[in-house]
């Protein structure tokens, strides 16, 4: 597939692709994920508590000019009771019937981070498939009108048949996006700016805000049929909240209960969330942040709040957020289903789930690799939020702002102040807790074998001296990989990951071979059209076995503290233990 390339020009292409070698970790390519155990005890380490006050001072001065905005930020991890970072800003100007100091139980509108409960709602019901036909569930879906005298056809009706729950969840069934903010509801003569005069049957006469009274189910099934798809269902991501909103009646028919309730009851009551509510706002406005002038505070959407309606506080939302990584609310298996990308964007940096919307970045940490943040955002007036979920360190950050001065640029700036301050020192946490439980040498003389395991700059464990029965395993992979076509002489450099298995004292890693230099790999990376071409971890590990056991499984046995006290190479069939 490549040709070959003279030196020189291979001498040109690693000076022309030098940042591509870095982008590629120095060679070493991990798995998606987690490349340490995440760390237990955060807050104890002092590379913590510096990124703290760091963040903090950034914080102040980000806030320092914001009169009428009031923000809210926190970080905890889920190994530990209290937040590790938790910063709020009250600001001069206040709503006489808001809170007059903003902290943890200070209530805001949540916006479309509400979409989170509706979906996890689902999720909890056993009898319902991702890919189950909503019309299952809300056959009246089948019953939508259009516009009298508009003929029916796939770009006026939405084929409803096609349509998933999973779909509804991750914005790909390509419904609308919305009816509440229909402007031509609201009070304001639109033929000034050049649209048409409306009869009465062409508007909702509804919203929830400004003067018009809440939407309810009857109005839902009247008008929203007479808007179009955007696009056929699975074709692309179209943001809706209206989906939201159908996967809300879903589960009504589906529990029996009213939405409220059965949210109430199935996941608030659980993670102890007793300041979110959902069609109300909190028993009293002096307990929330009400902007100055701020008017939607205390209105309700009507079943448009299934999709960005609810209330709640930086306790309550880290709560939550802890619940779901430590799988309080829904069970292993289905949250990490869950949390994955069920579609593509446009934008390379952003996929979407349902209804995550997933980050993707390999320039957080020293080493470079990707991470996924599952993020979901909300936006409702001028209120402005974030939670954002990080699996790979076990945890949850919350940002809550609301005002004139609040927008999405500041929560992602935020956002990216945060992830970039905190996510390094966390790093270097985890480094400093997994090396004098796993790191160091393992040995047994009698069989001649020993194996070396340190840390560096580079993701996971460095695997060195790795002799078994007399026999350099690292040297001698090309030998032990006799089946492949690839070239026996390679560079080769072996890294040590965790897996999510374990049994008891023991858990599971995974040895990556990565084959190359780096210049090598700059090269493969210079004559592909796709990034990180070479990173192909995911198609080769579990491929060298022997009787039935895998080459790249490392075993441990842990004593009570989780310390690694022996090493099984499983296909070789050794055990080494850890020397003092």
């Amino acid at each position: 597939m490549f040709p070959w390339i003279s030196p020189l020009k291979t001498t040109i292409l690693v000076l022309a692709t030098s940042k591509l070698v870095a982008a590629a970790l120095g060679g070493h390519f991990p798995p998606l994920g987690p490349v340490l155990p995440a760390p237990t005890h955060p807050t104890a380490h002092e590379a913590v508590h510096s990124a703290v006050a760091n963040i903090t001072a950034a914080f102040r001065d980000l806030t320092a000019e914001l009169d009428a905005t009031g923000v809210s930020v926190a970080v905890k991890s889920i190994h530990e009771a209290a937040p590790l970072l938790e910063l709020h800003h009250t600001p001069a100007q206040l709503n006489t019937n808001g809170t007059t100091t903003i902290d943890s139980q200070t209530v805001y509108r949540l916006g479309s981070i509400s979409k989170i409960f509706a979906a996890l709602s689902l999720l909890q019901q056993k009898q319902v498939g991702w890919d189950d036909p909503i019309i299952h569930y809300v056959p009246e879906l089948l019953q939508l009108k259009g516009k009298t005298g508009e003929e029916i056809s796939d770009i006026t009706t939405v084929r409803w048949s096609d349509v998933t729950v999973g779909s509804l969840a991750s914005h790909m069934s390509g419904i609308g996006a919305d009816l509440v903010n229909d402007l031509s509801s609201f009070p304001i003569d639109w033929s000034q700016v050049g649209f048409p005069k409306l009869d009465e049957t062409s508007t909702p006469g509804c919203a929830g805000v400004l003067g018009l009274p809440p939407c309810n189910r009857t109005e839902f099934f009247r008008d929203f049929g007479k808007r179009h798809p955007v696009y056929a269902p699975f074709t692309n991501p179209v943001y809706s909240n209206i989906a939201s909103v159908i996967l809300g009646f879903a589960l009504e028919a589906i529990t029996n209960m009213t939405y409220d309730g059965y949210v109430k009851e199935s996941i608030l009551a659980p993670l102890n969330m007793t300041n979110t509510t959902i069609f109300d706002g909190p028993e009293k406005d002096s307990w929330g942040f009400i902007p100055v002038n701020e008017t939607w505070f205390g209105s309700t959407l009507g079943y448009e709040d299934i999709a960005g309606g609810f209330y709640s506080n930086t306790v309550d939302l880290l709560s939550f957020g802890t619940g779901i990584l430590k799988h309080t609310v829904l069970d292993s298996a289905k949250t990490r289903k869950w949390m994955k990308p069920a579609t593509s964007t446009s934008s390379s940096g952003f996929l979407m789930g349902g209804p995550w919307e997933i980050l993707r970045s390999n320039t957080v940490t020293k080493d470079k690799r990707l991470i996924e943040f599952y993020c979901k955002s909300g936006n409702l007036n001028t209120y402005n939020n974030m939670l954002c979920l990080i699996p790979d360190y076990d945890l949850v950050i919350t940002i809550l702002s609301g005002g004139p001065q609040s927008n999405s640029d500041l929560v992602d700036l935020v956002l990216t102040k945060l992830v970039q301050g905190l996510l390094p020192a966390i790093e270097k946490a985890g480094k400093t807790e997994a090396s004098p439980k796993f790191g160091g040498i393992y040995s047994n003389a009698a069989s001649n074998s020993t194996i070396t395991l340190s840390l560096d700059d580079a993701p996971g464990f460095s695997v060195s001296m790795w002799v078994v029965r007399g026999v350099d395993v690292i040297k001698n992979y090309g030998s032990f990989a006799a089946l492949s076509s690839s070239s026996k002489d390679r560079a080769v450099s072996v890294r040590l990951y965790p897996t999510n298995l374990g049994s008891g004292y023991q858990t599971s890693w995974r040895a990556v071979f990565d084959i190359g230099t780096p210049e090598e790999i700059a090269t493969k990376e210079a004559n592909s059209f796709w990034p990180d071409a070479s990173c192909q971890t995911w198609g080769s590990m579990d491929r060298l076995t022997y009787g039935f056991r895998s080459m790249d499984e490392f075993v441990f046995s842990l004593t009570d503290d989780g310390t690694a006290q022996s090493l099984n190479l499983r296909t070789f069939q050794v055990s080494l233990k850890k020397d003092d």
